[in-house]
């Protein structure tokens, strides 16, 4: 199994994690996202050039109020997890958390070098209790979201 970054010879055609709006993402936008609008990266985890999983992420930031941070700046940079999602052949299997620790791998490099508190993500309902094994916990957000925002805190690995 190897992760890298989204390229066009990648196999997205038999990717199914259940969810359409994820496989939508990942068949017609995640390319393009990454190569022509310049707005997040996405990551295959595959095996022969079948993709089992992806990740994608972005650049973000986000007030300490919401995380209850005492920084000296109002905005904190963070890394966002904008989609995770693993075939349903490979679910179950250790793929969506191979795909969290390359991700905090990536906050860390960008701690080291340019500067990043920690890592959110929007979690669906079904995702919130993967995301806790892990350490993130729910932010205070004053806006009305769908999703669960999360955080988990750079300090705490």
């Amino acid at each position: 199994m190897i992760i890298e970054k989204l390229s066009r010879f990648h196999n997205k055609e038999n990717f199914d994690c259940g969810n359409p709006l994820l496989n939508d993402f990942l068949k017609k936008y995640a390319y393009q996202n990454q190569n022509r609008y310049l707005i997040g990266v996405t990551y295959v985890i595959h095996i022969d050039n079948k993709i089992i999983g992806y990740i994608t992420i972005s650049a973000a930031s986000i007030k300490k109020v919401n995380i209850q941070a005492n920084k000296p700046y109002e905005d904190i940079p963070v890394l966002r997890i904008a989609r995770l999602a693993v075939d349903k052949s490979y679910q179950k299997k250790g793929i969506g958390k191979r795909l969290l620790k390359f991700t905090i791998n990536k906050a860390i490099e960008l701690k080291e070098n340019y500067g990043c508190a920690g890592i959110v993500v929007d979690a669906k309902d079904e995702a919130v209790e993967f995301y806790k094994k892990y350490g993130f916990i729910g932010m205070n957000t004053f806006e009305k979201h769908i999703n669960v925002s999360m955080y988990l805190s750079l300090k705490k690995i």
